[in-house]
């Protein structure tokens, strides 16, 4: 769905920021560490480990954003 000013207006100013935070980590690799595993990393929204890209509490919020917007 298009992101219309009616589509932002149904998330709170928080809820905005987060969104467009998360969206920006999304595409940025989990950042590795050489004390953790090779196939695991840090989640680069908030730090929690994950495999690949945001951990699942991260995608969680931002499919939750993109689902209130669109009004589901």
């Amino acid at each position: 769905m298009k992101r219309t000013k009616e589509w932002w207006a149904r998330l709170m100013p928080d809820e905005r920021s987060h969104l467009v935070y998360l969206e920006r980590q999304q595409n940025e690799l989990a950042i590795g560490s050489p004390y953790l595993p090779d196939d695991v990393g840090e989640c680069p929204a908030c730090g929690q480990l994950s495999h690949y890209g945001l951990c699942d509490c991260c995608q969680n919020s931002l499919d939750k954003y993109i689902k209130k917007g669109n009004g589901k």
